[in-house]
């Protein structure tokens, strides 16, 4: 394993630092445990983040770690420096995750796990509903010369728009009036000003460790402040922005439901509203639409695994799950009648490529 700890010794010129293992690595960042040794003698581990791509990775995460309240759940900031950008946090330790516990074989733990995830976005939102502006105003410091929005969702959509009218062009996909409008429309009814949080916006099954104080968040370099209703949406989508994308049976996403409104209504009674479930019908359009722009290319070309070092279901399956999920949903017509077009020419090129159930689950199917 390479030493590449230069920075992290000059921010801690008095601890001596030691590689022990790489713990992620790729082309934006690299994640590095260590061994500390203290002054006094006492020892420790400590994780090393590098940030390896231009971008606002560095920005949003040590941002975001440095406002969390102590009691969310998350990795605790020892040290960090800018040029280059590197962040030093506590050791959460080598606890399974969510990932690991739907790929296993017990669905009681799985449905545990996913519970427990649920529980721990809700534990985040709350604790952060009033923390808009110390976010921003961290975000403020660390970004230069890089202008960094609070919050990307519209953004985002706006990219997917131009991809999907692209794509839909050279399928021979007409789209429905209206549709792209619909879209940018759920980027506004779910923006910031309604029930939002601060959010790692990458929450995935592998982005969390399970921990002594319970399930902790990891990978905070997407964070940013936004509408609750995008996180909970990964439990219906499910797992939009993930390689760990399978299905989830209904009354395990139910029940994590149950466990996320249970916590989060006590900073954000909307949650068990209602106009709650129709933001999050919303919400699930927006993901399957906007995770469909970004897997299409790769779809219709090799549709190469998400992740070639794990099972992972293929982008095929994913795209045709939430386009077909969504066809008939009646918050957005116009946008959900793109999504079964779309779904339907699709299936005409790929046939049926259904989205496999977590393995944990595979055997109660």
């Amino acid at each position: 394993m390479t030493d590449d700890l230069e920075v992290a010794r000059a921010l801690l010129p008095s601890v001596r630092l030691e590689p022990l293992e790489e713990l992620r690595g790729g082309e934006r960042s690299s994640v590095q445990r260590v061994h500390a040794t203290y002054p006094d003698g006492n020892r420790s581990t400590l994780v090393v983040k590098r940030y390896l791509a231009a971008g606002e990775g560095w920005v949003r995460e040590s941002a975001a770690l440095s406002v969390l309240p102590a009691s969310v759940p998350a990795p605790r900031v020892v040290a960090v420096g800018d040029q280059p950008p590197v962040l030093i946090t506590d050791d959460l330790g080598g606890g399974g995750s969510v990932a690991d516990a739907l790929l296993g074989t017990d669905p009681a733990l799985a449905t545990a796990a996913v519970v427990g995830w649920a529980r721990a976005i809700a534990t985040l939102h709350v604790a952060t509903a009033g923390s808009r502006q110390s976010f921003r105003d961290a975000v403020d410091e660390r970004q230069g010369d890089l202008p960094v929005a609070e919050s990307r969702m519209s953004i985002d959509l706006e990219d997917a728009i131009r991809v999907l009218d692209r794509e839909c062009g050279a399928l021979g996909v007409r789209v429905p009036a209206g549709a792209f409008e619909e879209l940018r429309g759920v980027g506004k009814r779910l923006g910031a000003s309604g029930p939002a949080a601060l959010t790692p916006a990458d929450t995935c099954p592998d982005n969390n460790v399970a921990a002594p104080s319970g399930l902790a968040l990891l990978d905070f370099e997407g964070a940013e402040w936004r509408h609750l209703a995008w996180d909970v949406a990964y439990l219906l989508v499910p797992w939009p922005t993930c390689w760990c994308s399978w299905r989830l049976p209904a009354a395990v996403a139910d029940q994590a439901l149950d466990a996320y409104r249970r916590v989060a209504a006590a900073a954000f009674p909307q949650v068990a509203e209602p106009g709650f479930a129709a933001d999050l019908d919303a919400a699930v359009l927006g993901w399957a639409l906007l995770s469909t722009s970004w897997f299409i290319d790769n779809a219709l070309g090799s549709d190469a695994p998400a992740n070639p070092e794990k099972p992972t279901p293929t982008r095929r399956a994913m795209i045709m799950h939430r386009l077909e999920s969504v066809a008939g949903s009646r918050e957005v017509p116009a946008a959900a009648e793109l999504a079964g077009r779309l779904a339907g020419a699709l299936h005409t090129r790929w046939g049926d490529v259904p989205l496999a159930y977590a393995r944990a689950f595979t055997a109660a199917q």
